[in-house]
């Protein structure tokens, strides 16, 4: 191990671990972070520096003991305190080519720090065992695009709104249109019939308007819909998201097509290749099934085919239908590369179709 390697510990993630003791007791506590410290210190060295950073919601949730002992630490400079610590942390790791000390797999981040996957051997985690805690790979791998993206809609929504979709009671919030009907409210004067972004659950379980913050008068259920992401096949490079909502479906091709989009529209940048891609190559529906809504998707007798890759590739026949899941991608013409994002949840402004006037005088249409 080179001399002066450091590691930067999520100090929120290790105090609520239950995976050291007292095992299973899913409280914080600072003495689980006695117990890495010299975990570290043990393995790497005694004077192998470590940076302590910790969100500022652990301050209220210890007790006052460990509070007391907790301000000690930031006195001395071994420890600071940011709203969310990922992102200071993983800067921190990034910057100076240090371990992370976490059982977190940053997820909802891999696209902001593409390190992550780069370099997993630089992630560490903590097991108990003999009665002493050791340290070693925290398991990092690379993630699909659809799992990056579930994970970011999570932390978006329960940091942004306070709606925690692994909640029942929160995720029927999403399930519903809302409307702010308050006077002076400048949400409830744009949009009186019902919000065109999410709303915010309040800490007394109410839904709150995040302009006022009034209470919220429920606008009937939300239809749902799914978001799929167009990119370059061959590059990777994405240039378009649109949204299919259940009972409709929306071509994908080239140049004025009703119910479609045009790929070549003169607002997108595509492929090169996209000349490759059928006038009419490709229809994409959202279907209600007794397990939910599912995507669909069938050829339309395009020139250059359409590859679906789930396991391994496989050209589809013209007009065949197949189900179209997360984990498969969809290749027009070698050419434009069709996913599902992981989002499961859209706001009603989320579900509006892109704006395309298409190009050479075309129009695109979606229904």
């Amino acid at each position: 191990m080179p001399t002066g390697v450091g590691a930067v510990v999520d100090v929120s993630n290790v105090c609520w671990s239950g995976r050291l003791p007292p095992l299973s007791r899913h409280f914080p506590l600072l003495a689980r972070l006695e117990l890495v410290r010299d975990a570290w210190h043990r393995q790497y060295g005694a004077h192998a520096p470590l940076v302590l950073v910790a969100d500022n919601s652990l301050r209220r949730a210890l007790s006052a003991e460990d509070r007391q002992a907790l301000r000690g630490l930031e006195r001395s400079g071994e420890l600071r305190f940011a709203p969310t610590a990922d992102p200071v942390l993983l800067e921190l790791a990034r910057d100076r080519g240090w371990f992370v000390i976490s059982d977190d797999r940053f997820r909802d981040l891999r696209r902001q720090h593409p390190w992550i996957e780069e370099f997993p051997g630089r992630f560490l985690s903590w097991e108990w065992h003999g009665g002493t805690a050791r340290l070693g790979p925290s398991g990092i791998r690379p993630e699909p695009d659809h799992v990056v993206s579930r994970a970011l809609e999570y932390k978006e929504l329960k940091h942004g709104q306070h709606i925690d979709t692994r909640v029942p009671a929160h995720d029927q919030v999403l399930r519903s249109h809302w409307r702010c009907t308050t006077r002076g409210c400048v949400k409830a004067f744009l949009w009186p019939d019902r919000l065109l972004d999410w709303p915010s659950i309040d800490r007394g379980g109410q839904v709150v308007c995040t302009c006022c913050g009034c209470p919220l008068e429920e606008a009937g259920p939300r239809g749902a819909g799914r978001l799929f992401v167009l990119s370059d096949a061959a590059g990777g490079a994405e240039f378009l998201r649109f949204p299919i909502s259940v009972g409709s479906a929306v071509q994908l091709g080239r140049g004025d097509l009703s119910h479609g989009i045009n790929l070549t529209a003169s607002e997108l940048r595509p492929p090169r290749e996209v000349r490759r891609v059928s006038r009419r190559h490709l229809m994409l529906s959202l279907e209600e099934t007794p397990n939910g809504p599912r995507a669909f998707a069938v050829d339309l007798g395009s020139g250059n085919g359409t590859v679906l890759h789930r396991s391994s590739g496989r050209r589809l026949e013209p007009g065949e239908r197949v189900p179209f899941a997360e984990s498969d991608r969809l290749v027009l013409g070698d050419a434009v590369a069709v996913r599902l994002s992981g989002r499961l949840h859209l706001s009603a402004e989320e579900q509006a179709p892109p704006g395309l006037d298409g190009a050479g005088g075309s129009r695109t249409f979606l229904d």
